[in-house]
């Protein structure tokens, strides 16, 4: 996802004691019972929420209150990044409250993440009891076992899990979006031209658990956060049926 240097967030707010805790709200220009929450890609290395923010506008933009997530992410933080997205989602939705239109939490949480982060957002579509409504992931690293093997992703696969799925089993276990299935509706969005993460792993997910909708574009990975690519509609889409 992308960022223009004009791109800057209505608030902040803290959801967690350590500096990653942390999310910027665009605010819409009226009441909304929409709620979406985008964590940002980067594969789990040096990467930040700002990345987020020119979709974070532009989401807002088209009525929906956007809160973009950091996290802990990092070698071996896959447990910690859990921990924040779980926490993230309980205190932005009751933090929510004085955007909706019923003076309370709202009534449609979307969780939206790109890449590593629709990992994340796969993990968490995949947990009982989980407070979101509907997620979307866009090129997303949906089949952690198939990545290591294929060697996608430059290593940052088996950092962020410690090691290769025969060293840290538990971990991929946990992890790999491919082995849980979703409780709540799932979009899945991926170009065909994408080289970073390809169309072929999320047409594994996708064939793993048949109930997800996966669409194709001819994007590459870093459209999906641009608002001006082609890309976006989609997106907008997604957001609005999921």
């Amino acid at each position: 996802m992308t960022i223009t240097d004009t791109t800057y967030p209505d608030a902040t707010m803290r959801y967690g004691a350590t500096a990653r805790q942390v999310a910027d709200v665009f605010e819409p220009a009226e009441a909304t019972d929409s709620l979406v929450l985008l964590l940002h890609g980067g594969m789990w290395r040096d990467s930040d929420r700002m990345r987020t923010w020119s979709a974070g506008r532009a989401l807002a933009e088209a009525g929906h209150l956007t809160a973009t997530v950091e996290y802990r992410h990092g070698p071996g933080q896959w447990q910690q990044a859990f921990e924040d997205i779980e926490t993230a989602i309980e205190s932005i939705q009751l933090s929510g409250r004085e955007w909706t239109i019923h003076n309370d939490a709202p009534r449609r949480i979307t969780l939206v993440g790109h890449s590593s982060g629709g990992q994340l957002a796969l993990w968490a579509a995949a947990q009982a009891g989980t407070l979101v409504t509907g997620v979307v992931a866009l090129a997303p690293a949906a089949a952690l076992v198939a990545m290591s093997q294929d060697g996608l992703g430059e290593g940052a696969v088996e950092e962020f899990l410690g090691g290769t799925p025969s060293e840290s089993p538990e971990a991929y276990a946990a992890a790999d979006p491919l082995g849980l299935a979703p409780q709540v509706p799932v979009r899945i969005l991926h170009g065909a031209a994408d080289t970073v993460i390809p169309l072929a792993i999320s047409e594994r997910y996708a064939a793993a658990h048949p109930g997800v909708r996966l669409v194709v574009d001819g994007a590459d990975h870093a459209s999906w956060g641009d608002p001006a690519s082609t890309a976006w509609p989609h997106l907008l889409t997604a957001v609005r049926e999921v």
